[in-house]
């Protein structure tokens, strides 16, 4: 009974993570720890879990035409090395030191993404840099690792905000999340040991989280702009807001 709810609870995330481009990281690792388990574990549950459940949802975006190219590796590499960094951060820290002031950013980050598109939607015309995606990487790429969450989030949210159309910006921070996810597992498995990985949780997670990726990623792209943008502001915010009451 009880890996069935795990497997709920990664339907649901799996199909807001790729429907939204954001929250399957940090709803699991709040489900988890709430739960009591360590922190550390709890993130290298849910990047194990995230990573092959984000290997499908990039197959479908890519398939869909969602993805970036430009930005695709300035994007990825940097995201890589902090993944790996904010792995080993995490391994000796509690994550309620980065969660408030990571939830508070996400919190405003969603509330100027909820305003753009349903008050005053006027696109931005200078797309985001190379450079500029290369420290939305290393950013993202950390505090998803030691804040539970991250990638998405931060990811997403500022894509659109240079410009970027929804649907893209989704599709590509979901192209690059099972890279980042993969090499957080790994660095986890060298300190903390496989071996202390919840297997009972994750594979239920896997399993629930792979079933509605290719409807989610359909309706990413079917979506208007305008609407995803507001969808996007306001599941952060919903989200960011449980998260400080907690």
């Amino acid at each position: 009974m009880l890996e069935l709810i795990y497997v709920v609870v990664g339907l649901v995330c799996g199909f807001v993570d790729s429907a939204l481009g954001m929250g399957y990281g940090v709803t699991s690792a709040s489900i988890l720890v709430t739960l009591g388990i360590a922190p550390a574990v709890a993130s290298a549950s849910v990047h194990t879990a995230e990573a092959f459940v984000d290997i499908a949802s990039a197959a479908v975006h890519h398939r869909l035409g969602n993805v970036d190219r430009r930005i695709l590796p300035h994007l990825l590499v940097p995201g890589v090395l902090s993944a790996v960094l904010g792995a080993l951060f995490l391994s000796g820290l509690s994550l309620r030191v980065a969660r408030p002031l990571v939830r508070v950013i996400l919190l405003g980050m969603g509330a100027i993404v909820l305003y753009r598109h349903a008050f005053s939607y006027r696109p931005v015309q200078v797309p985001l840099s190379g450079r500029g995606a290369v420290v939305l990487g290393f950013i993202a790429g950390f505090l998803d690792v030691a804040g539970g969450g991250g990638w998405g989030p931060i990811g997403t949210p500022t894509l659109i905000l240079t410009g970027s159309e929804p649907r893209k910006a989704i599709g590509t921070v979901e192209f690059t999340e099972p890279f980042v996810s993969l090499a957080a597992v790994l660095t986890f498995g060298l300190t903390l040991g496989f071996e202390s990985f919840l297997w009972n949780i994750t594979i239920p997670m896997i399993i629930g989280g792979v079933i509605l990726t290719p409807v989610a990623g359909w309706l990413a792209r079917r979506i208007p702009r305008r609407a995803l943008g507001v969808l996007i502001g306001v599941w952060l915010i919903v989200l960011n807001a449980y998260g400080l009451r907690a």
